[in-house]
Formats: C-alpha cells, structure tokens, sequence
C-alpha cells in the first residue's frame, strides 16, 4: 500500500523528534547513562517531547538560526534553552564537556545540523569565535565511539556537504556577507535521522523524497511517498493526522543588528533605521 503526503518544516521535526525519543539507544542512555541534548530547534522538539511543551520555544532555544532572509545569531537576551544534560532519565547540572569526561559506554550525544546528503554527511555550520558546540563534543564522542545522532529535515538536502564546506571555507574568505559568515564542519560519522529513516523506525515503512518546497507556509516542506504493509500505511496515516499534521511554524528570532558581534556582516552595527526595506518587513 502507498500514502503520498507533505510535511511543513515543523511537522517533519515533530516527526523526527518523536523518532528520535523511541530509538533503542536513546532508551539506554536515558535509562542508564548521559543523554546529551545540544542546542537548536530541532532537539527542542526532541527536548519538549522529554519534558512537554510549556516554556520551551524552539526559535528561543538556539545561538546560530536561517530566519527572516538571512543566516543569522540571536541575541544572547533572547535565548532561553532546554536543559541540555540529562543522567539516568534526569536533570544534570553538569555541562556538555563535564558529563563528556565521565564516561559511560551508552552515553547518546544528539546534535542537529544545517545540510544533509545522501552520501551519509551533515553539515553543521560555524560562524562564532570558538566554532560553537562541535570541537567541545567531537572528540570524546569520536574518540570513545559514543553514539552520535543527527536529526535533520530534507529541507537542509544539498547535492555533497563535502562541496558544501569547501565553498564555504570561512569567514577570511568571503568578502561579502549579507548575514554570518560562516564555516562548514562536515562529519560523516553520525547516526542520521531524516523523515525517512523516522518512518522506518516507527512503521516499517520505506518512504521516498519525491519533492520540496511550496508557498503559503509550505516553504521548506517536503513531500514523501511512502509504501508498506497495508497494516502499517494505515497506522502511518493514523499518527500523522493525530500527531503530526497542524504542527505550529517556528517563530523566528532574528538577532539585533546594532549589537551584534559579528562584523563581517554587512548589517552589523546598524541601527533598524539604517537597515534595507526587505529587513523591515
């Protein structure tokens, strides 16, 4: 049996989140090692199915975000994450390197990113001083062989990250940057989890990318043909509709241009007046 339907951006990360939250690994470390919740929108819809909705807003819970026509950071004043360590199905106070250095065989790191391919690469992008969360975490995770997840959308599809990365290249080699100028890590050694491998693992159910994109909200949406047992199609169907469909945009939170740190950005430092009209709107 075939389904043919469409996910908004938002939808597809409720879709992954709840794939997310019902694989075998995660159960582990949540049952008796570290799970380990970096920032960004998409771990808050995993973070909001561990702890509810009520205070977490995934547009808040991030540094870097593509919102309002540009890459860009949000402002530090406006950020209000998740709890990002958890130890045996509880809140830890420890940070991302502390519960990294108390070792634990089944310990779960989850990192979303920026780009995906089909070769089995994410892009993470880096446009801070330090390089952000990833040098903090890659190597211990690398190191001990812990169990590295990355939810992302197939609205972040490219044709390679490795080409992606590479045009990139970073901030001292761009000359124009009409937001972040950022950087590209690339890591081919993450377990990915797009909506196709969600549907996978919750219904056995092997869907196909068969387009993206739209308008009137349905930017960045994707569409899938799904088949599968008639048994489970149905129950596929059944959850969209109950769980999935109707999902709520994420709000943006553009950062604020007269304070921003980020210099090489052609808007840093100007006062919302001396902004272009398409940043007004």
């Amino acid at each position: 049996m075939k389904t043919v339907f469409t996910l908004t951006s938002a939808e597809s990360r409720r879709l992954i989140a709840k794939a997310v939250v019902a694989m075998p690994e995660f159960k582990k470390a949540w049952e008796s090692a570290y799970l380990l919740l970096a920032g960004g929108t998409t771990n808050a819809f995993i973070a909001q199915e561990l702890l509810g909705r009520d205070g977490i807003e995934p547009g808040r819970c991030t540094v870097g975000i593509s919102t309002d026509g540009l890459l860009c950071v949000t402002n530090p004043d406006s950020r209000k994450s998740f709890p990002n360590v958890f130890y045996k199905g509880e809140k830890s106070d420890k940070t991302l390197v502390e519960a990294l250095a108390d070792f634990h065989a089944d310990t779960v790191v989850i990192k979303g990113a920026n780009a995906v391919d089909m070769n089995g690469y994410v892009g993470i992008i880096t446009s801070g001083f330090d390089g952000g969360t990833v040098p903090r975490i890659i190597g211990p995770v690398t190191s001990k062989g812990l169990k590295f997840i990355t939810p992302v959308g197939l609205e972040k599809l490219v044709p390679s990250v490795q080409a992606s990365a590479k045009a990139l290249g970073g901030a001292t080699h761009i000359d124009i940057s009409m937001g972040a100028d950022p950087g590209m890590y690339c890591i081919g050694t993450s377990t990915i989890v797009t909506e196709i491998e969600a549907i996978k693992m919750l219904f056995n159910a092997d869907a196909t990318l068969v387009c993206c994109g739209g308008v009137g909200g349905n930017e960045g949406a994707v569409t899938l043909a799904v088949d599968g047992d008639e048994k489970d199609i149905k129950a596929l169907v059944e959850f969209l509709e109950t769980e999935i469909k109707g999902e709520p945009p994420v709000k943006g939170n553009k950062g604020i241009c007269e304070v921003c740190r980020y210099k090489f950005c052609r808007y840093c430092g100007k006062k919302a007046e001396e902004l272009p009209a398409w940043m007004k709107k």
